[in-house]
């Protein structure tokens, strides 16, 4: 039997940027219920044998314990402007990270492992590394939800890693599998730094 995963870096909810980001999706992601969790996905859908998942995530867990040897302290990602992305019938409104060049080694690492547990006949989605905040499939919604994204996101802020998650899909929903790694939750005066950029 086959188990679908994912592979997602997770963000602490509780901040301003986190709270409008969320208010958004709710409204506007069709999918804001079945992905239940602000995140960002490093390794798209992939699927795999159910009996294998223990040793993946296991694998996962190596992988990042090295990779953030020691360095799990607080971490940030930003975040500038809006675009959008057209997949299928979709057309996916989304805020653009900036990925340093840490986390674009721990995601091609995380990406290779991943695949090496496909079955060879699939082949894997390319890497869209995003935050989606809307779906849309007809063109005047997404200008409607466009123009509205533009006020409430007229200034992007940084959102705290939380934790880089195993996720499964059971019944239509994205569960967390397992934290593969956690990372310290900011302080509360990093915080206000933080929201002080809004």
């Amino acid at each position: 039997m086959l188990t679908k995963l994912f592979v997602g870096l997770t963000f602490y909810p509780d901040n301003s940027f986190a709270k409008n980001v969320e208010s958004f999706r709710s409204r506007f992601d069709s999918k804001y219920q079945s992905t239940p969790y602000l995140h960002l996905p490093l390794v798209p859908p992939f699927e795999v044998d159910a009996s294998k998942v223990k040793t993946l995530e296991t694998e996962l867990i190596e992988e990042l314990e090295s990779f953030y040897f020691e360095n799990t302290s607080y971490h940030t990602m930003k975040f500038t402007g809006l675009d959008v992305h057209e997949y299928k019938k979709n057309k996916i409104l989304y805020i653009n990270p900036i990925i340093d060049e840490e986390l674009t080694l721990c995601q091609e690492s995380l990406f290779s492992i991943c695949k090496s547990y496909v079955d060879r006949n699939k082949r894997m989605k390319d890497k869209k590394t995003f935050l989606t905040i809307g779906r849309h499939q007809e063109v005047f919604d997404l200008h409607s939800a466009i123009a509205l994204a533009q006020r409430e996101f007229h200034e992007f802020a940084t959102l705290p890693f939380e934790s880089i998650c195993l996720f499964s899909k059971n019944n239509g929903s994205w569960y967390r599998e397992a934290d593969l790694i956690t990372f310290d939750r900011p302080q509360s005066g990093l915080l206000q730094n933080s929201q002080a950029g809004l």
